[in-house]
């Protein structure tokens, strides 16, 4: 039987709850609205948006999710790498006969290659024209996918995770300032703002000189409601015919103050320890083996804290 508890990102079944931010951010994207949400790393914000914008490709065909990770970008080559392979990604789902008539010149300074893998999936490669500038590039990449949802009667939201990383680039504020000024014009276009680096993140939409100042929706992702998850965690062993009690479940929320990574994954400890029925034992000794896990990452922060 597999362990149903996620320590990653969580889909379908093994996704918990958030029927009320579901709600709220769903409303907000088709709505047109920019969104931005912060919360503490590891508490689900790559789940939530995923999980919404999979909701809404469900029920609305004029739709397209674009999900952009932008943790590890270093250059602004690179976030236009990943903003284009997220674009072309999430308009050719699968390689079939219209696929590259699709894209095709769909940017003109942007060139994309592709392999075709034998289930049907596809790789991307892409190539910039070195002699064009940051605002031509950019450019290229909005108005190329505004075009594109014109022509075809579509309507988007492009995801930005970890957003707050473009201010690390060099001519960061260059470049805000470009992203700003085509993101303002779109109509048919909303854009959430994802990012665990609170600070960095909040300051780009609430200091007055920043471009992207009151520009978009400030959300919060705050911990599962404490009853809402308890019924998750009794709800998985029940489903993998194991027992844990309420008591229990809810011992394993307080051992780690309702944090959704924490309880995931000492869920997840306390899952594989359990033949049967999840006793207290059991959950000592798996509260022990999450602590040894997470060592290196708290030993880690303790050095940091010191050298501030």
């Amino acid at each position: 039987m597999k362990n149903p508890f996620t320590i990653g990102i969580a889909k379908k079944e093994k996704f918990c709850n958030r029927r009320k931010e579901i709600k709220e951010l769903k409303s907000l994207i088709q709505n047109g609205q920019n969104v931005v949400i912060y919360s503490p790393r590891r508490f689900g914000k790559t789940s939530l948006v995923k999980r919404v914008l999979k909701d809404i490709e469900k029920t609305d065909k004029n739709f397209v999710g674009i999900y952009a990770d932008l943790f590890p970008v270093s250059s602004y080559q690179d976030f236009i790498e990943f903003f284009s392979k997220a674009i072309i990604q999430s308009i050719g789902k699968e390689v079939d006969k219209t696929f590259f008539q699709k894209i095709k010149n769909l940017f003109k300074n942007i060139i994309p290659s592709f392999t075709i893998k034998p289930d049907g999936s596809f790789s991307i490669s892409i190539s910039i024209n070195q002699s064009s500038s940051i605002e031509t590039l950019l450019s290229d990449l909005f108005k190329g996918l505004e075009e594109y949802l014109n022509k075809n009667n579509l309507k988007a939201c492009v995801v930005f995770d970890e957003f707050q990383e473009i201010t690390t680039l060099e001519d960061s504020k260059k470049i805000e300032g470009i992203i700003r000024s085509f993101i303002q014009e779109q109509e048919n276009i909303s854009y959430v703002f994802v990012g665990s680096r609170r600070k960095l993140l909040i300051d780009m939409f609430t200091d007055k000189k920043r471009p992207f100042y009151k520009s978009s929706f400030l959300f919060l992702l705050d911990k599962i409601p404490k009853l809402e998850f308890v019924k998750c965690i009794v709800n998985s062993f029940k489903k993998t015919d194991k027992i844990c009690p309420k008591k229990e479940a809810e011992r394993i929320y307080d051992l780690v103050d309702g944090y959704p990574y924490y309880v995931q994954k000492l869920s997840s400890i306390v899952w594989d320890l359990t033949e049967k029925r999840v006793s207290e034992k059991i959950i000592d000794n798996a509260l022990l083996t999450l602590i040894k896990m997470e060592s290196i990452d708290f030993e880690s922060i303790w050095i940091n804290l010191n050298k501030t």
